[in-house]
């Protein structure tokens, strides 16, 4: 496996409409998020669980408020789409650490920036890791936003750039 150098970035556009729009979904909220330099060694993305979340289960609609008292912003699909699009060539941008969020074989990481209505509800678009023992592999995925969600479904929030007072 090819490993991503320490100076390579990749320019990803949050602020543009959503690229990829499943067959049957329609964008409900899509927040913008600004230009990304994607440093997959320095990923300026933070996988977010709320203390309910961790501890059990906790209601999506309250999960999304809660990402709200997080220091960052909900990242848009356009994130997720991009890793998709790059999956086969690049597998290196997504960080290993995503695939250990607490120490479960499943994970499914949410990107609340983007809402979509399918099938009469809302719903996030998700990338979900597969760590079976026959098959180990990322793919996208959706998740109810009126679900109860466990640890197994983090949030990806960009973090805020820091304020340097003079």
């Amino acid at each position: 496996m090819r490993v991503a150098h320490k100076e390579m970035r990749y320019g990803i556009d949050l602020d543009a409409d959503p690229v990829v729009v499943p067959e049957g979904f329609e964008v409900v909220e899509h927040l913008p998020c600004g230009h990304l330099e994607w440093n997959p060694l320095k990923p300026q993305i933070d996988l977010y669980l709320p203390l309910g979340q961790r501890k059990g289960l906790m209601e999506g609609g309250k999960v999304f408020e809660e990402l709200a008292a997080f220091d960052g912003t909900p990242v848009n699909a356009n994130m997720l789409d991009y890793l998709l699009a790059n999956l086969a060539a690049k597998p290196w941008l997504i960080p290993e650490s995503w695939k250990n969020v607490e120490n479960s074989t499943e994970k499914h990481i949410l990107f609340w920036g983007t809402r979509y209505r399918f099938e009469g509800g809302i719903c996030v678009r998700s990338l979900n890791w597969n760590a079976d023992v026959r098959e180990r592999v990322w793919r996208a995925g959706y998740c109810w936003v009126d679900n109860h969600l466990n640890a197994q479904f983090p949030a990806a929030m960009l973090r805020k750039p820091k304020t340097i007072v003079p």
